[in-house]
């Protein structure tokens, strides 16, 4: 009875779902960006290994979810994103009764642009954080914080496709009211 019963409820979702014209943000992304997409990231001396990750997180993350190709010239792109890091901080969040430390936070900001298909530079922001614990027999090293903010700088991206979907939407109803 139980196994009737979600299968009926599975069957249900899959109907609403597709009945209220749900699109992925991943296949809104795809068809604005195109097939071929090359990356180009500002790399900063002073946070250069930030920099490398961010460049390693957008290839990974076009690459598994848009199934995109990405190219190594500018001429061969459909769209061209830039990325850029701009903060990166950490914040002690919480301290133990010997007042050291034990959660901290990294905190990460990167600036995203693209020229789409359509030949137009949209940009934004994406924030987002890592919180990782230090145990009190050790010390914060410097691979512990590279990884957090790995983490955070991952999670951050992990916005980029919804938010193209967001001005693709935009941009679209614009064009659609404009016309009408």
């Amino acid at each position: 009875m139980k196994n009737i019963f979600s299968l009926l409820f599975g069957l249900f979702l899959l109907f609403v779902v597709a009945g209220c014209g749900y699109k992925p943000t991943a296949n809104i992304a795809k068809q604005t960006m195109g097939e071929k997409i090359f990356i180009d990231v500002k790399i900063d001396i002073l946070n250069l290994t930030n920099s490398i990750l961010i460049k390693d997180s957008l290839i990974n993350m076009i690459s598994s979810k848009l199934n995109a190709k990405i190219v190594h010239e500018r001429s061969f792109a459909d769209t061209i994103i830039y990325g850029e890091l701009q903060n990166v901080s950490e914040v002690a969040m919480d301290s133990d009764l010997s007042g050291y430390t034990k959660i901290y936070r990294e905190n990460v900001t990167v600036f995203i642009s693209y020229t789409g298909k359509d030949k137009q530079t949209r940009s934004f922001t994406v924030s987002n954080y890592y919180d990782f614990i230090i145990s009190t027999d050790s010390v914060i090293t410097q691979s512990k914080r590279e990884e957090a903010i790995k983490l955070a700088i991952n999670k951050a991206l992990a916005d980029v496709f919804s938010k193209i979907a967001i001005q693709t939407y935009k941009v679209n109803n614009i064009d659609q009211n404009v016309s009408k």
